[in-house]
């Protein structure tokens, strides 16, 4: 059995348009995955392109339950960009530098070395200087989720990872790094956060806003999430909400984390629902059911 899953949100593929998703998807070939169908379908829509080869999306944002591969998505997607053309300039960033870096490190470089594409490819270590380089001269830098993140270089490509946890003001440093690129593109990924999660949040409102208006160039947005009175208990919401589901995850250790975890962090995690969607909103300090025994005590 596989996911059902339908985004609840997501940019129509605008099929006039050509596109460089199935490039993508041939490089996850090469670094030894099958891209599962949901990010064959968000490439798709997100690198849209005209006769001249230019972006009609400059902006991705896409919000998926965790361990959806979302993250292993962005290695392609980065992969691919190293290998377009000559010295290009990526930066991946996460809800810290240190994340980052680990991610880079113990994750993407194990995955591009053993690969038919290793020997293209090395890795600088340095702290401070973490890097993956193409023999191309493309380049690969890691960012740190500060106000001067991205500051002092053109970017080609800016992905901000874990995005719940950041802030505007990372937003506000990189994106003038792609202002000189025609085909400069910021990714924003994020599972839903929290109520905290602010500058998130807006992000997929916005999102939300421009799939519902039928927008088809600047922004593409992609939201597998289960509606908010959506039986969190039952397997058959677990199907038509997560995309890896059947693929990378089994039924049985979604139920066994749907055991373990609090409900609260389960809805977010697994079904990719946000606190101030939910009928329990705003009962953060105390839990409705907590004040309704007090009461009538």
């Amino acid at each position: 059995m596989r996911s059902s899953a339908t985004p609840r949100w997501a940019t129509e593929r605008t099929t006039s348009r050509a596109t460089f998703g199935p490039s993508v998807v041939e490089v996850a070939g090469i670094l030894g995955f099958d891209a599962l169908p949901w990010t064959v379908a968000g490439m798709e829509v997100a690198l849209e392109h005209d006769a001249a080869g230019q972006l009609a999306y400059r902006d991705v944002v896409w919000t998926v339950p965790r361990q959806a591969a979302k993250t292993t998505s962005e290695l392609f997607l980065i992969v691919w960009r190293m290998l377009a053309m000559p010295g290009q300039r990526c930066a991946f960033g996460m809800q810290n530098r240190l994340a980052a870096k680990h991610k880079l490190l113990d994750d993407f470089w194990p995955i591009v070395s053993r690969s038919k594409l290793g020997p293209m490819f090395s890795v600088t270590r340095a702290t401070g200087s973490e890097s993956l380089r193409c023999s191309n001269g493309s380049i690969l830098s890691i960012l740190s989720s500060e106000e001067s993140a991205g500051h002092g270089g053109s970017l080609d490509l800016a992905i901000l990872d874990e995005a719940w946890a950041m802030e505007a003001t990372t937003e506000q440093a990189v994106r003038p790094s792609l202002i000189t690129k025609v085909n400069g593109q910021l990714w924003i990924t994020s599972t839903q956060g929290t109520a905290r999660s602010v500058w998130w949040n807006a992000k997929v409102d916005a999102g939300r806003l421009a799939v519902e208006s039928g927008t088809d160039k600047g922004l593409a947005f992609l939201e597998y999430s289960a509606p908010p009175d959506a039986d969190p208990a039952s397997p058959a919401t677990w199907w038509a909400t997560h995309p890896a589901l059947g693929y990378t995850i089994t039924e049985e250790t979604f139920a066994a984390d749907f055991k373990a975890m609090t409900l609260k962090e389960f809805r977010r995690s697994h079904l990719n629902q946000r606190a101030d969607d939910l009928a329990d909103a705003g009962w953060n300090v105390i839990p409705r059911n907590i004040w309704q025994q007090a009461a009538n005590w």
